[in-house]
């Protein structure tokens, strides 16, 4: 299940914008991406992290890592 555009705006403007790991606006990174912490969890909101495009593949490549995946 994923997001609606509805949704990410309104996550959008919920952290004003703002990068949540590296901190940075939008006007600086591009539009943010909703990152779901836990995969397993889905698309709750707990469990979503709005990051910039360079943030989310930090946090996807790890997990990809973690979980023994190779990109």
């Amino acid at each position: 299940m994923s997001l609606s555009r509805d949704k990410i705006k309104l996550l959008r403007k919920f952290v004003n914008y703002t990068c949540e790991s590296c901190h940075k606006h939008e006007d600086e990174v591009g539009t943010l991406e909703p990152h779901k912490i836990n995969p397993e969890l889905g698309y709750i909101l707990l469990n979503i992290k709005m990051c910039c495009s360079d943030c989310h593949e930090i946090f996807s490549s790890a997990l990809r890592m973690t979980i023994g995946i190779q990109k």
